[in-house]
């Protein structure tokens, strides 16, 4: 069923946008420029509450935490968990568990 849904779903290689697509991924990201790429800026409240604003609620990942509860932490807990996750994306320190 997989190689029936690859070859289906499979873009033309030779496609303009498969050939910019494979020329960025190339590229590489550079994740200690100071340039302001979008890419490299601190997480903000606002787009932190909007990704979890659109999670569904399904069933919890190996952290047991389901997106209802993230959804309806205290402003303390969220702005840790904010703080958190930039600290990862800025240090690329990831806990273990």
């Amino acid at each position: 069923m997989a190689e029936h849904f690859a070859s289906v779903s499979r873009k033309d290689p030779a496609s303009p946008d498969a050939r910019h697509r494979q020329r960025m991924e190339s590229l590489g990201i550079y994740f200690s420029s100071t340039r302001g790429e979008s890419y490299n800026v601190s997480l903000s409240a606002s787009e932190l509450r909007t990704a979890l604003s659109q999670c569904h609620d399904s069933s919890p990942g190996a952290n047991d935490i389901p997106y209802a509860f993230l959804r309806h932490m205290s402003d303390r807990d969220f702005n840790f968990l904010l703080n958190l996750y930039n600290m990862i994306w800025h240090t690329g320190d990831f806990p273990s568990s």
